[in-house]
């Protein structure tokens, strides 16, 4: 004898309020005790789970750190840093590259809107914020980073993660990667089937508006359903990991150095193909010769082409930056 109605399970979710920076959605109706239980997880992975992208290096000419000043500017260099991380980033395109040149000359105020139009790559969600006031005459440089992560990274990290990729007088800025900032789960009871105890989640999500609130919240849902769908299938056997690919000898070593790159996939664009073919680099001895930061000025090779490239050469027992010296006399030869 069944003694239980079946569980109630949510038909209703309503956009109640949304824009770029701001969303208010419904999600109804709910057994009781579940809007409590649904909002504050997903209001844990909307604060701390979320990509998003920020400002990782500044490089100015002739500052060497943050507590320098730079000539015409009335910032000094901390001022400038601590403006710099608040700028909203969003990439245009796949591969948008992560090293932005920008000059300012004959501007008074230089905003996060006229860093936007420098960097053709990206969209600003505040372009309004102040970077930098200046002297009409002042010509300021800089080379900024632009780097993709979840929650919150301290300049050190940062610093270990970047090496062999900055330069030594390059400035690394603590990064607010999450795009998301506020978000308040309310529960209120409603009547549904003759009822008064059912609930609806009312979920208030606002973010810095290069992600918006509906994506940020489809990311989040889609976070926790991986895992859930981790636990349902748990009983299955976990795969074994594969093993550690055995070093090559020399000889193999050098028939793999020798490759060309068109014979590989790489996981890059064709855009980011042409450019190292353009440069004369046509077989993986001349690739891996260079360094992760040589490669960043190649049109068409972001921060992911570069991941996809770096595993793939892994694979192979092969590294960017690895001494090829052995092999020196085999790059004249066709």
């Amino acid at each position: 004898m069944q003694l239980t109605a079946p569980l109630v399970l949510p038909d209703t979710f309503e956009v109640a309020e949304e824009n770029q920076y701001f969303g208010r959605y419904i999600f109804r109706p709910l057994e009781p005790g579940y809007g409590i239980t649904i909002g504050n997880a997903l209001r844990r992975v909307l604060l701390s789970s979320i990509e998003g992208y920020a400002i990782a290096t500044l490089k100015i000419p002739n500052v060497a750190h943050e507590f320098s000043a730079v000539d015409g500017v009335i910032e000094d260099v901390v001022d400038i840093v601590l403006n710099l991380k608040k700028v909203a980033l969003r990439p245009k395109y796949e591969d948008a590259p992560e090293r932005l040149f920008i000059e300012i000359r004959g501007k008074e105020v230089f905003t996060a809107g006229d860093l936007a139009q420098q960097a053709p790559g990206y969209e600003v969600a505040n372009p309004d914020l102040v970077i930098m006031h200046l002297d009409s005459s002042a010509v300021v440089q800089m080379e900024l980073t632009v780097a993709k992560g979840r929650g919150y990274r301290l300049a050190e990290e940062n610093k270990q993660l970047l090496r062999g990729r900055i330069d030594m007088n390059e400035i690394v800025l603590d990064t607010s990667f999450s795009p998301v900032l506020r978000v308040v789960p309310r529960v209120e009871t409603i009547l549904y089937k003759e009822r008064a105890d059912y609930e609806q989640l009312v979920l208030e999500i606002e973010t810095k508006g290069n992600v918006t609130p509906r994506e940020a919240l489809e990311s989040a849902t889609h976070i926790l359903v991986e895992h859930f769908t981790r636990l349902l299938h748990s009983h299955a056997q976990v795969p074994p990991p594969s093993p550690s690919p055995a070093t090559p000898s020399k000889d193999e070593l050098l028939r793999i150095l020798l490759t060309p790159i068109q014979d590989v996939e790489l996981g890059l664009t064709t855009t980011g193909f042409n450019s190292l073919r353009n440069a004369g680099i046509n077989r993986l001895i001349d690739l891996v010769r260079l360094q992760p930061k040589d490669l960043e000025h190649y049109r068409g090779i972001g921060r992911e082409s570069l991941e996809k490239l770096e595993a793939y050469l892994a694979r192979l027992n092969l590294k960017l930056g690895m001494d090829v010296s052995a092999y020196e006399a085999y790059l004249t030869k066709k």
